[in-house]
């Protein structure tokens, strides 16, 4: 899977979000500390690890 282009569907707004499990974080989160814009996505986190991805509201 590729996490960037994910990344940048979402900052573009190409898609509307994208959701984690727990067991796909470690390879997630190599490229998500090199993100450039990680200020442009957020994370909102659920029981069990699942983390739903959103581009953030341009006013926050």
């Amino acid at each position: 899977m590729d996490y960037y282009e994910i990344l940048e569907a979402l900052r573009l707004g190409e898609r509307q979000e994208f959701v984690l499990s727990h067991d796909d974080f470690p390879l997630f989160y190599e490229v998500w500390r090199n993100y450039p814009y990680q200020n442009t996505i957020r994370g909102i986190a659920a029981q069990g690890g699942q983390v739903t991805y959103v581009r953030a509201d341009e006013k926050e």
